[in-house]
């Protein structure tokens, strides 16, 4: 092989020679030849023999060494190019496609996750949302809306299974001089504090809401003590006569309270609450800081 020529490596069958062309007379189209094209070569053979006796037989001449000597590139015509499916294209298309696949998992996995925070955040915000809606921001006790539906269960199921219910209906006393002497943050913390001592007098099957301003009411349901409601109003007028921390001092409160009881789902709701209103005014007309039950005499 003269590394100045330009030299191909040919296969027939089993045979391998070469064909070579002076480095001076090779063109563009060697620019054609790839591994693996199938070449029609035309050119001057050069055969060297091999006269010594041989395994085939004597005196038979054996090929030492064959070569295609060419004139000109164009001695060499190219039938057909190799096909580009080789092996390391193939091996290269298989990472190529094991590095999509991963990243494509990759981006799956991460939009899968960002799916799942944005839920949890969805639920979250509703949660919240329907609790905002259900609930008073500032005390955290039910709406006037979410009172009223209960109350109208709770008179169903008394009426069903005979039994009592009760309201009570909570009014801070001289509550406006509280905002008007120390502000309305102090107001707002003895509403708070006041929400939070309601609910620790009554029982947990009860409901407590806040009405509006300072005025709270509790939904007793399935009564089976009598004077159970009364018991219950003098816990929370006890609990709210206890002075109330705030910015290093404390405020006097106190609270008025109606009571109305009745059974078997008797009577109609917007009767009830006006009947406990009644109560409530008359605990007030009493001289506030105590509870009065209903009755027919008071209306």
């Amino acid at each position: 092989m003269v590394t100045s020529d330009t030299t191909l490596l040919l296969t027939s069958g089993k045979n391998i020679f070469t064909a070579i062309l002076p480095k001076n007379l090779t063109g563009p189209d060697a620019n054609t030849w790839t591994i693996g094209s199938k070449l029609r070569i035309t050119g001057i053979c050069s055969v060297q023999l091999n006269t010594q006796r041989s395994a085939i037989g004597e005196g038979m001449a054996v090929p030492k060494s064959f070569r295609v000597l060419m004139r000109s590139s164009g001695d060499v015509a190219v039938l057909q190019s190799p096909s580009w499916w080789t092996t390391g294209h193939v091996l290269v298309l298989l990472a190529l496609a094991l590095i999509v696949t991963l990243l494509v998992l990759g981006w799956v996995m991460a939009l899968r996750k960002r799916v799942e925070q944005q839920t949890i955040l969805l639920r979250e915000s509703e949660k919240r949302f329907r609790h905002m809606a259900h609930h008073d921001s500032l005390t955290g006790l039910a709406t006037r809306l979410v009172f009223q539906d209960r109350l109208n269960v709770a008179l169903k199921n008394a009426k069903r299974h005979h039994t009592e219910l009760a309201l009570i209906m909570m009014d801070l006393d001289n509550f406006k001089n509280i905002n008007d002497t120390l502000g309305h943050q102090a107001g707002d913390e003895v509403l708070r504090v006041t929400a939070e001592r309601i609910v620790g007098a009554v029982r947990k099957s009860d409901t407590v809401a806040r009405m509006g301003g300072d005025e709270f009411i509790a939904l007793l349901p399935d009564l089976r003590v009598p004077l159970a409601a009364e018991s219950i109003a003098a816990k929370v007028v006890a609990a709210l006569s206890v002075p109330i921390p705030f910015a290093g001092g404390e405020v006097p409160v106190s609270v008025s309270a109606g009571v109305c009881t009745v059974s078997s789902g008797e009577i109609d709701a917007d009767t009830l609450l006006m009947n406990v209103d009644v109560a409530l005014y008359n605990a007030k007309a009493l001289g506030r800081n105590c509870f009065q039950s209903f009755a027919p005499e008071l209306d």
